[in-house]
């Protein structure tokens, strides 16, 4: 965890996962729900697709960081919050930012183009 997310306090942490479900929500307004749905619930957002794999999305306030589960292809990813470019990075410095990995994802595993 760095330096920065060490310092974010609880409710800054939320604040900051809050935007990205509400983007990303708003994105699956214009999603057929017979593509993929999309539901916030329990601190949490899940992506559901036809094929009834299940993505989920979650903030995680003891290690400042949004986790993201793709368990139909095997994949976990844990993301910080990088304060200077405003975008969730993965923990293991492979450059992944979140909402364009999660879009690239969608595109490639259930055909969807989503923009956040």
């Amino acid at each position: 965890m760095g330096a920065a997310a060490e310092q974010m306090s609880e409710s800054e942490l939320r604040a900051l996962a809050q935007q990205v479900y509400d983007r990303i929500g708003k994105a699956f307004d214009e999603v057929d729900p017979d593509e993929a749905e999309c539901e916030e619930s329990l601190g949490s957002l899940s992506i559901e697709l036809p094929d009834g794999a299940k993505w989920i999305l979650s903030v995680q306030p003891p290690v400042r960081q949004m986790w993201l589960a793709v368990a139909s292809i095997g994949r976990a990813f844990h993301f910080d919050y990088d304060a200077a470019s405003g975008t969730w990075q993965d923990d293991k410095g492979q450059g992944i930012e979140l909402l364009s990995y999660l879009e690239g994802l969608l595109k490639e595993v259930a055909g969807l183009e989503v923009h956040f």
